[in-house]
């Protein structure tokens, strides 16, 4: 298909056309050359500020969002939804009026958490981040971004690598790490050093003295520039701050302290502005010099291999800024990218936000265990810069994260854990798996141990093998965008109640795990749980208690490894501990230390489970399902044997949540729950959307 300039031109100059161009896209079908990761020619990384993924797609169907049925509660065992006030009351998630308030304008506080003590119940938002982060935005209101969700996969196990502001958030997605910088009033600040580098956000030619205290580690595209992989930084002279990389020594100066040339690769990729951009010709950021830019080189078929984005001020979706600017900008992007359908079907755009700003998502992140106290890891070594003044750093808050490509079509859902190190873990495969590039020479050596474990290359997005079937039929055209002032702040309605996610599942992307965690009474007032990994990837898992409140604990099993017998304390006769771990994984324990203990362990057989029930006395188990329609069994079990259960979950899609009592053991009760994986794509959870577990405050 060949584009002459003009269409060319119509299609990259405006929003009325998206819904026609998107519809165009969707009929090119990708590179299917080798039906591999090496098909992929072109890697863009469109990074955005500032949002959590509930407050944009907590009531997208088919995720992990305001209808999850596994949600963890809160210490007061409420469902974490409903957060404390401060005042005896909770705030719930409510819907923000985009039309009538400043909603569209609005931020919060997204500084460095500070102590994980206060964030360890997950109850926090509130006080620290108003009542305003608990506000939501819908389909009605991100028409385009939830139309590529319908279009394309998207990701909701991504988090941005730490709680906290932007620049250690982008130095991850750069470099792999922050060592130990943390943001500051719009600046970079080396903690270790204990001092600002205040760089130039503007990028101009007129760059200040670099200071002892700038950045002066290995940034990505270095690597990139030492194994001949073409890239380039798009941007106009109002970045927002947002290219990182200029704020590095070596994009600045020389190794004896001279001012870098404009000719100077790294200057040149990096700092080089869009033609026309410059701040004495000024005006109302349009994006129009950025967006010409990236369009010439894909029309002239110069991409590069790799291309950071930075949008102007207006458009980072960042406060005051509307999330629609959001939109436009990325369907200009889009546009540009589809007007050469050669260069399309070989490029994957991967769209991304830097941190949450404070804006509330109800899934708790993994940590790295630091202290025995705090967890345990099979790994020996967690990496240094996972801790700061004893605060574990990460994982972040989830963001939202859309993989836009044509080997990702179809409205999927990914549900891998990844943070922003993902990208560079993605770009290392690509460059391994693609470009026969040695892994010694691509590898990014400043991710951490534990990120490498726990969280994931993207690649688990994409369907390279079969990429060409059918798109949906049409996609919406961008709302309208302003700033909006005079307007009155938005607040919690008087009378509260529970978001609904839209109905419905989507196709689920096969997951590398294969969890399994069982427990035992281990000895007086001890109760043990073991962790096991026979998946294909590094597992992180959450262990709760409502008896105790030295808690939560954080637990990381390496892919082939496990845990055994980790034992639990309790003052009283009683025990109780919830685990939670990727994609829904859940599992229970509560009895009682003085009786007799019931055994239940757990198999997969080809996308179904398997029960193994017993005990040292004569037991009747009741096998009860909570979600998916599966008739409830009785079992009597004699003493000292063990009955196989099969359960047949062909009609959930391989979904399961049982719960487990026995007769003659009436504190005894094992709830288990979660997907089991069979290496082909399935179906999101069908419980979600369904019903809504979280209206009982019970």
């Amino acid at each position: 298909m060949s584009i002459n300039r003009r269409q060319f031109l119509r299609y990259t100059g405006g929003a009325a056309l998206f819904p026609n161009l998107i519809r165009d896209a969707l009929a090119v079908p990708a590179n299917n050359r080798t039906g591999t990761l090496a098909d992929v020619e072109h890697v863009v990384i469109f990074m955005q500020e500032n949002r959590s993924f509930d407050h944009y797609f907590g009531t997208l169907s088919g995720v992990r969002g305001f209808d999850d049925p596994r949600a963890i509660r809160l210490p007061t065992g409420l469902p974490v939804w409903y957060q404390p006030d401060g005042a005896g009351g909770y705030v719930l998630p409510f819907h923000f009026d985009a039309k009538n308030t400043s909603a569209l304008s609005l931020g919060t506080d997204h500084t460095w958490k500070g102590a994980q003590a206060t964030w360890q119940g997950w109850d926090a938002w509130v006080p620290k981040k108003t009542a305003q982060s608990m506000g939501y935005f819908d389909r009605g209101d991100l028409p385009f971004y939830y139309a590529l969700a319908d279009a394309f996969t998207i990701c909701d196990a991504y988090h941005c690598s730490i709680f906290g502001a932007t620049d250690p958030n982008r130095l991850y997605a750069l470099t792999g790490s922050n060592q130990g910088w943390i943001g500051t009033m719009g600046k970079l600040y080396n903690m270790d050093a204990g001092g600002f580098f205040n760089g130039d956000p503007a990028l101009d030619n007129i760059a200040p003295e670099v200071t002892a205290t700038a950045p002066n580690w290995r940034t990505y595209a270095e690597v990139l520039e030492a194994n001949q992989v073409s890239w380039k930084v798009y941007q106009e002279w109002d970045n927002y701050g947002d290219n990182y990389l200029a704020y590095f020594r070596n994009y600045r100066v020389n190794a004896d302290g001279t001012r870098l040339s404009p000719e100077a690769p790294l200057y040149r990729k990096a700092r080089t502005l869009a033609p026309g951009s410059n701040a004495d010709n000024a005006r109302s950021s349009t994006a129009d010099w950025l967006i010409n830019d990236f369009a010439e080189d894909v029309r002239n078929n110069r991409l590069p291999q790799v291309s950071w984005i930075c949008s102007p001020n207006d458009y980072t979706e960042h406060s005051p800024n509307s999330p629609n600017a959001g939109e436009q900008i990325t369907a200009r992007l889009l546009a540009a990218l589809v007007a050469n359908p050669e260069v399309w079907s070989k490029t994957v755009l991967l769209l991304m936000y830097d941190e949450n700003d404070g804006f509330f998502d109800h899934m708790p992140p993994n940590l790295a265990p630091l202290n025995p106290s705090m967890g345990k890891t099979t790994l020996a070594d967690i990496g240094a810069h996972e801790t700061y003044q004893g605060e574990p750093v990460g994982l972040g808050p989830r963001v939202p994260m859309l993989v836009i490509s044509p080997w990702s079509r179809g409205g999927k859902v990914c549900s891998q854990l990844f943070d922003h190190t993902s990208q560079l873990r993605f770009l290392e495969e690509w460059l391994v798996q693609g470009l026969g590039k040695q892994r010694a020479s691509v590898s990014c050596d400043l991710i951490s141990p534990w990120r490498r474990a726990v969280c994931g290359d993207l690649t688990s997005a994409f369907d390279f093998s079969a990429p060409n079937n059918g798109w949906p039929a049409s996609v919406p055209s961008t709302a309208a965008y302003a700033r909006v002032s005079g307007k009155p702040y938005p607040q919690p309605p008087a009378m509260q109640s529970v978001p609904r996610q839209e109905a419905g599942t989507r196709i689920a992307c096969p997951l590398p795990y294969q969890l399994s965690v069982s427990g035992r009474v281990a000895g007086p007032r001890q109760f043990a749980l073991s962790f096991a990994n026979s998946g294909q990837a590094g597992a992180a898992f959450i262990v709760y208690s409502s008896l105790r409140k030295d808690g939560p604990w954080y637990y990381t099993v390496e892919a082939g490894k496990r845990i055994d017998n980790e034992p639990w304390q309790w003052q009283g006769d009683a025990y109780d501990l919830t685990v939670h771990g990727a994609n829904g994984f859940l599992r229970q324990f509560t009895g009682r230390l003085a009786d007799t203990a019931p055994e239940l362990e757990t198999r997969y057989d080809n996308g179904n489970l398997i029960l193994l029930l017993s005990n040292r006395d004569a037991c009747r188990f009741t096998v009860k399902d909570n979600a998916y329609g599966a008739a409830t069994t009785i079992h009597t079990v004699q003493a000292g044997q063990v009955e196989k259960v099969s359960c047949n979950l062909s009609n959930s899609d391989s979904w399961y949540d049982f719960s487990i009592t026995c007769a003659d053991n009436p504190h005894w009760l094992r709830r288990i729950a979660g997907h089991v994986e069979t290496g082909r794509p399935s179906r999101t959870d069908p419980s979600s959307g369904a019903k809504s577990p979280i209206s009982d405050k019970a």
